[in-house]
């Protein structure tokens, strides 16, 4: 691309940065998904910054502490307990397997099924009615219309109009003649995309993501994944979605802080994975064009 800019007004640089080289992770514990990378010297007069290249190991988890949705709670005749499953990563048959190992191991009779055509997930109990709470602890995923816990993940997404005449979900499901069957399929597949915090050191917004409660999230890129757990997303920038962000003024970047979040702006849980990016820098190279930038913008 360098040849399709006057050169002799402005530079590219390629940027190529890689999380196993970070001067400081952040996170409680430390996470790859959030890292400092100070240059080893400042590039100057950079009036463009893009994303040019992101590889990332599909390693989230989709069932996780973080996400909410891997403990609920059950009552029945033996009492009020709590439950819960591994973090990882789950086909709908070995989902079904964990949840009944899950509940047996606080009570006893319970069997988990997948229909074979409706592809809904069913839990019986040998006799006796019971209750299994859904809904996150965590009172933020709890509160959210979707993915607020176990349940909705499990396909028990039962909605119903309240008083007010709005459509809700319940977080809760009583047995009827001793068994629950999900009111849809199970969802276990990974996050379709990511959100890119880009700080230099100030955030740079390209990308306001929209979320419930007339809220948005800033960014600076939306990664499109593409492998859903299968080989190394690598987003190329082949797409549409604009990953670019103009200064207003020739600016000089001496590090760049990276946050990768998940769709409702919760950083990802990479762990100790590493994973890449290039950026490409356009600067300024000529004195006469960075006053007049530099004017333009006083004005």
């Amino acid at each position: 691309m360098q040849e399709l800019i006057q050169s002799s007004r402005y530079k590219i640089t390629s940027l190529s940065v890689d999380s196993r080289f970070a001067d400081q992770n952040y996170g409680n514990p430390p996470d790859t998904s959030d890292f400092l990378l100070r240059l080893p010297e400042p590039i100057k007069n950079v009036m463009r910054i893009r994303l040019s290249s992101i590889e990332i190991p599909p390693v989230e988890y989709t069932f996780s502490a973080e996400k909410g949705n891997i403990a609920g709670t059950l009552v029945d005749a033996g009492g009020t307990v709590s439950f819960s499953i591994s973090e990882g990563n789950y086909s709908t048959t070995t989902l079904a397997a964990a949840v009944q190992t899950a509940l047996n191991a606080v009570s006893s009779g319970y069997t988990c099924g997948i229909d074979p055509v409706s592809g809904r997930l069913s839990i019986t109990k040998s006799s006796g009615q019971f209750t299994l709470n859904f809904g996150s602890t965590n009172i933020n995923v709890c509160s959210r219309k979707t993915h607020w816990g176990l349940g909705y993940f499990l396909g028990f997404r039962i909605p119903f109009v309240d008083s007010s005449g709005a459509v809700v979900t319940m977080r809760s499901i009583t047995s009827t003649a001793s068994k629950v069957v999900g009111y849809a399929a199970p969802l276990i597949t990974q996050n379709t995309y990511y959100l890119m915090q880009l700080q230099t050191p100030e955030l740079l917004e390209t990308i306001r993501h929209r979320v419930e409660g007339n809220a948005a999230i800033p960014a600076f890129a939306k990664i499109i994944l593409k492998n859903n757990g299968f080989g190394i997303d690598m987003d190329d920038n082949s797409n549409d979605v604009w990953k670019e962000f103009t200064f207003l003024a020739p600016t000089n970047i001496s590090q760049l802080r990276i946050k990768l979040l998940d769709p409702f702006g919760v950083p990802i849980r990479l762990t100790t994975t590493d994973w890449s990016a290039t950026f490409e820098l356009t600067e300024v190279v000529n004195s006469h064009t960075y006053d007049t930038l530099n004017k333009t913008y006083s004005m």
